[in-house]
């Protein structure tokens, strides 16, 4: 299927022309990562809200994933030269925007919101619930969006699965999607629903150029594997942070690179975890500064098969500049807790890792998660780590913490992170050059940092 814009023709796959031309009321599509669903479906609203106005309310997991939808609008109709009018919409109380394009000869819309259930309330039109399995407060999304198209809008549901659980699930459960993935239909109508189905292998089959050899090659795990590309719905139940808390908490400005000059400029008060590993596991560095009741990665550090004297030059470069920090002592981490506590004092507090304190930083990241306290880097690695924690009943009436053991690590990125937790649950008093930093932060972030 070729589509006419102002700049030529664009090519579009069977699978995304059948979603195109599909004006059933409510749909609901199944899909691997990285076969153009936004792009088809961000092009299906735009060339229904050219010729027809009234409103598409676009629903995202994040305030990131919403703007990403609104830039793919913004680019249909640049290349369909159709005027419009883009305006950012601030809510109070809320970090999110919503973002709107207004077309100009027939007044329709296309609003582009992140998941929340207390700003998306009070339209009326059509709905795209994008990545609804990835939705914090899906029940609650839910309703919503059969609130705004109630009236006779359609309603398209749209995602990549993200284990047995959710709304999503049960959704996909009760229209008959296979939970193990392969399945022989690409589309079937289950009541009111058109259900649409795209794994990686039939996406390719249907001219989407994806080398299915190197991305199996290179995927770090089965399960990833499994789930992003095969659309298995995978038995998860046992996993701590739920993959939709961990997407809430993502945001453009937290940083896996340390941003040039930030060590040597005003800043809030900085907390730093270090996970130790050296063959089995790598070492991680996580670096938090706290801004308000807010806190905000400003690195994730990675270092594997690192020597020590590297690793130890990496973390005595930042430990001047931090509040407080907890280091793993445990096992072979001892020597350099050990060497920090001597050259930095008692703002480093070395942990064995044991039952009890584990079951207490994991769930302080995840309170902390859920409270909507941290701002984490958008990464495939952070999430799958931080996903990747399973919590077990133990025989003393703790839980243990563990996650499997991969190529991609043992959810590494996860201790550094609850260790950088631990840090900053309490420590010592404040310096002056913290004092004089904290200030400069706050006047920082009220003129709108």
């Amino acid at each position: 299927m070729k589509v006419e814009s102002g700049k030529g023709q664009v090519v579009v796959y069977s699978y995304q022309r059948v979603w195109i031309e599909d004006a059933s009321r409510f749909k609901f599509w199944v899909a691997s990562r990285q076969i153009g669903k936004d792009f088809c479906a961000s092009l299906r609203q735009v060339r229904k809200r050219i010729n027809v106005g009234g409103l598409t309310v676009w629903i995202a997991a994040s305030d990131r994933q919403s703007l990403e939808a609104m830039e793919k609008v913004r680019m249909h109709l640049d290349a369909l030269r159709t005027k419009f009018e883009y305006e950012e919409i601030d809510f109070p109380k809320y970090e999110e925007k919503a973002r709107q394009v207004t077309f100009s000869h027939n007044g329709g819309r296309i609003l582009a919101l992140p998941a929340n259930p207390d700003t998306i309330r009070g339209y009326t039109g059509d709905v795209v619930l994008n990545e609804f399995a990835f939705h914090r407060d899906p029940v609650k999304i839910w309703r919503a969006a059969l609130a705004i198209v109630s009236r006779g809008f359609q309603l398209e549901v749209i995602s990549t699965p993200n284990g047995q659980q959710g709304k999503y699930w049960e959704l996909a459960r009760k229209l008959g999607v296979p939970a193990i993935g392969g399945s022989p239909r690409g589309r079937w109508q289950s009541d009111v629903w058109s259900v649409h189905w795209v794994d990686i292998h039939s996406a390719v089959a249907q001219g989407c150029p994806l080398d299915v050899k190197a991305l199996r090659a290179a995927a770090d795990d089965e399960d990833t594997w499994l789930q992003e590309e095969e659309c298995v719905f995978l038995a998860d139940a046992e996993n701590y942070i739920p993959m939709e808390l961990i997407v809430a908490s993502e945001h453009t400005e937290a940083s896996i690179d340390l941003p040039r000059g930030f060590l040597d400029g005003p800043h809030g008060d900085l907390y730093l975890g270090m996970d130790i590993g050296r063959k089995k596991d790598r070492s991680d560095i996580w670096l938090r500064e706290k801004i308000g009741d807010v806190f905000w990665t400003r690195m994730v550090l990675g270092m594997e098969g690192t020597p020590f004297n590297i690793q130890r030059q990496q973390l005595f470069e930042i430990l001047p500049h931090v509040r407080r920090a907890c280091i793993d002592a445990t096992g072979i981490g001892a020597q350099l807790a050990e060497e920090a506590v001597q050259k930095f004092g008692a703002k480093v507090e070395p942990v064995v890792f044991n039952l009890e304190n584990k079951e207490r930083m994991a769930t302080g990241l995840k309170t902390n998660l859920e409270n909507r306290k941290e701002r984490i880097p958008a990464s495939a690695a952070i999430r799958r780590a931080f996903n990747a924690v399973k919590r077990y009943s133990s025989p003393t009436g703790h839980f243990r913490f563990d996650a499997e053991r991969t190529e991609a690590g043992h959810a590494d990125e996860f201790w550094a992170g609850a260790l950088s937790g631990a840090a900053s649950a309490s420590g010592p008093a404040l310096t002056s050059e913290h004092l004089v930093s904290r200030e400069v932060c706050a006047a920082a972030q009220m003129s709108g940092f």
